[in-house]
C-alpha cells in the first residue's frame, strides 16, 4: 500500500513540478519581455494566465508563486523518496524524518489552504483566472489525501509533522539557525530588490516621485546641471502627469549624476500649434509651452517649467497671477509670450520632435536614442551607464 502511495504521489508531484515550470515561464515572459506573445492559457478576459501573472498577487515575499510552487513539488518528491536515501546514508541527518509521508500530507494541506486563499483573490481581486493555476491547486489537495494517515483526518499527520520538526531542530539547532538565516536573508533581497518583479519595482519607483507635491530638486535658471556635460533631452508636455513625474526625474538625475546637462523640450500634445496631433489630448498645453519659453528669455525657464508642473495652472489668468512667486517681470512675460519668436521656437522644437520619431510624451533622449513614454528612475540611470560604456568602447 505505501509502495501505491509512493507511485501515486510522485505522479501528482512531478505533474505540478511541469505545470509550475510552465507557469515560472509565463511570469517571466510576460514581465521581462515587453514583446511577448499570448500564452496558450490566455483565452479571454476571464481566462488570462498572463494576466494574472502581470499582477503583484503573483508573487510573496517578492518570489513568484510559481517558483515557491516549484519548491513545494520538489520537497514533496524528496520527502516520498527519502527512506532510498536514508537506507543508503544511514546514521545521518537524514534519519530525522521520520514520517516523511505525514510531512507530505501536512504541506499538502497548508498548500491546498493557501491556493483557496489565492483562488479567491483570483476571482474577486483580480477578476481574472489562471487556468494551469486552478489545476496546481487541486493536485496540491490530491497530495494531501493521497500521503494522509488512515484514520484520523490528517489530525495525525500534522501532529507527527509537529513533533518531528521539533526534535529535529532540538537535535540540529545549530544547522537549523543557519539554514534559516540564509533563508531569511534571501527573502529580505527579493523582497527588498524586487529582483523578480520589474512591474512592482517599477510602480514603487513611480510612487516615490508622484507622492512629491513639490520639486525638491528644482533648479533655478535657464541651465540644469553641467553647461558643458553630455545633454540628454526630456520632451514633455506640461499637461501630462508622467511628464511631471519624468521632471522630477530628470531634476533628481541632474543633481546627481556629474557631467550631465538636462534640456527640456516642449511637444504639447495640443493639436492648435502641434499638427502632428490627430487629435488634442491636452488643451491648452501649447499656451502652457509658450509662457515656459517666454520665461527663459528672463532666465527664468526652469523657475516657469517647476511652477507649471507643481501648480497646475489652468488658465493664462493663473499663469500670470502664480508668475509672481518667481520674481518675473509679468508685463515683459506677456509680450513675449505673444510674440513670433516664441511661437517659431515652439514650432522648432516641435519640428525636431518629429524628426526624431517622437510621437509622445514624456521621451528621453539619450545618446541621441529617443525612449519614449515614462520610465522608472533607475532605468534612466541604466541607459545612461550604457551610454557611457557605448562610448568608451568606440574610443578604445
Amino acid at each position: 500500500m505505501d509502495k501505491k502511495k509512493t507511485i501515486i504521489i510522485a505522479i501528482l508531484a512531478l505533474i505540478g513540478f511541469i505545470l509550475t515550470i510552465e507557469l515560472a515561464l509565463i511570469y517571466f515572459k510576460v514581465n521581462f519581455n515587453e514583446s511577448y506573445s499570448a500564452s496558450f492559457c490566455s483565452v479571454n478576459n476571464l481566462i488570462d494566465c498572463d494576466g494574472v501573472a502581470k499582477t503583484n498577487y503573483s508573487l510573496f515575499l517578492g518570489i513568484p508563486l510559481a517558483l515557491w510552487g516549484m519548491f513545494f513539488y520538489t520537497l514533496t518528491l524528496f520527502l516520498n523518496f527519502v527512506h532510498l536515501i536514508q537506507n543508503k546514508f544511514k546514521n545521518t541527518i537524514f534519519d530525522v524524518f521520520k514520517n516523511p509521508k505525514s510531512y507530505i500530507a501536512a504541506l499538502g494541506l497548508l498548500s491546498f489552504g493557501i491556493s483557496i486563499c489565492l483562488a479567491t483573490i483570483s476571482i474577486f481581486k483580480i477578476n481574472k483566472i489562471c487556468i494551469l493555476c486552478f489545476v496546481t491547486y487541486f493536485i496540491d489537495l490530491f497530495i494531501a489525501f493521497a500521503a494522509k494517515s488512515k484514520g484520523s483526518f490528517f489530525v495525525q499527520d500534522v501532529k507527527n509533522t509537529i513533533l518531528d520538526f521539533a526534535a529535529g531542530v532540538k537535535k540540529y539547532t545549530l544547522l537549523f539557525i543557519i539554514v534559516l538565516m540564509a533563508f531569511i536573508g534571501m527573502l529580505c533581497y527579493t523582497s527588498t530588490s524586487l529582483v523578480f518583479s520589474p512591474q512592482m519595482k517599477m510602480q514603487k519607483s513611480f510612487e516615490e516621485f508622484m507622492k512629491m507635491e513639490k520639486n525638491k530638486y528644482a533648479v533655478s535658471g535657464n541651465v540644469m546641471g553641467d553647461p558643458n556635460g553630455d545633454k540628454i533631452y526630456v520632451y514633455s508636455d506640461f499637461m501630462c502627469p508622467f511628464c511631471r513625474v519624468t521632471n522630477i526625474m530628470a531634476s533628481k538625475f541632474a543633481h546627481e549624476q556629474k557631467g550631465v546637462l538636462v534640456i527640456h523640450k516642449n511637444f504639447p500634445l495640443d493639436a492648435s500649434c502641434n499638427k502632428y496631433v490627430p487629435n488634442t489630448v491636452h488643451p491648452g498645453a501649447c499656451t502652457l509651452a509658450r509662457y515656459a519659453l517666454a520665461a527663459e528669455k528672463q532666465n527664468k525657464y526652469w523657475d516657469m517649467a517647476n511652477l507649471i508642473f507643481d501648480e497646475h495652472p489652468s488658465s493664462e489668468a493663473d499663469i500670470i497671477y502664480l508668475s509672481e512667486k518667481i520674481n518675473i517681470d509679468i508685463a515683459k512675460l506677456v509680450e513675449d509670450v505673444n510674440s513670433p519668436e516664441i511661437e517659431q521656437e515652439l514650432q522648432n522644437q516641435i519640428e525636431t520632435a518629429h524628426q526624431k520619431g517622437i510621437y509622445g510624451t514624456p521621451t528621453i533622449v539619450i545618446d541621441d536614442i529617443p525612449y519614449i513614454s515614462a520610465m522608472p528612475y533607475y532605468k534612466i540611470k541604466t541607459l545612461y551607464a550604457q551610454a557611457l560604456k557605448r562610448h568608451k568602447r568606440s574610443q578604445k
